[in-house]
């Protein structure tokens, strides 16, 4: 265990120093929220219902899908994860470490923007706290995981891009978090449904400020976290599957 969190300090030490790692969990989201929050409140003001929120889910979306997979990718083409696996270092402690690593940068950039959004532009609180932490919790670990699995999926850095561009992208436009969700066409809506995104901004619209919809919030909350169980394991599965081939 003391070797484990001693690797999660390094590891997280590690990240908040490396300049992509900053880029895409701290420097663009929080700028994008800043300009984006002050665009959203002045054009329409019914977006300040829920703000933090939707700025959140941006903030953990690229920081997941965009910065997780990178270091993966980087540890295998410099042979560090090889050294790894001959060093008898299970798989699963290597993608825990980075998946712990990313869980706290985007729990505290999210915990800016909360903060920050009701002082900056009138932003609304939500109305459940406790189910506001629990939704966002649950998407960390939903983004993060289909982070890991593009990571351990792509072959190339290039690859890595262009597989977290096609889940970034999507999951922006089609979420509801820049417009309502409703105002899409349905096949475009039917498609938003894939991301994770989708269902965390219904949960958090239900359960966390209690807007009336017509969906479940539940519902919603138990895709977004079966989405992360589900990515976890197939990240899981491919990664050791991969360290085996690699050790022969």
């Amino acid at each position: 265990m003391n070797a484990f969190l001693l690797h999660l300090w390094v590891q997280f030490r590690m990240d908040a120093r490396e300049r992509g790692t900053l880029l895409t969990f701290y420097a663009v989201p929080l700028t994008f929220f800043v300009v984006m929050g002050a665009v959203f409140s002045s054009i329409n003001p019914t977006t300040k219902e829920t703000l933090a929120a939707s700025m959140s889910i941006f903030a953990v979306t690229m920081g997941a899908v965009l910065g997780a997979p990178i270091p993966l990718v980087k540890m295998r083409e410099s042979g560090v994860l090889r050294a790894y696996r001959v060093s008898g270092i299970p798989s699963r402690a290597v993608l825990l470490i980075q998946e712990v690593s990313a869980f706290f940068h985007l729990l505290l950039v999210s915990a800016i923007i909360f903060v920050t959004a009701p002082l900056l532009f009138g932003a609304d609180l939500p109305r459940d706290y406790t189910g506001y932490f629990i939704i966002l919790l649950i998407y960390i670990f939903a983004s993060i995981a289909l982070g890991l699995l593009i990571g351990v999926t792509a072959r190339s850095q290039s690859m890595a891009t262009m597989l977290s561009q096609a889940v970034f992208l999507p999951s922006l436009l089609l979420s509801g978090i820049m417009f309502p969700a409703s105002l899409l066409p349905r096949p475009l809506l039917w498609l938003g449904r894939i991301f994770p995104a989708t269902h965390a901004m219904q949960s958090f619209s239900v359960l966390a400020y209690h807007l009336k919809a017509n969906y479940s919030g539940a519902s919603a909350l138990g895709i977004t976290a079966g989405i992360g169980i589900l990515a976890t394991a197939i990240a899981v599965w491919r990664f050791e599957a991969a360290g085996r081939e690699e050790l022969g």
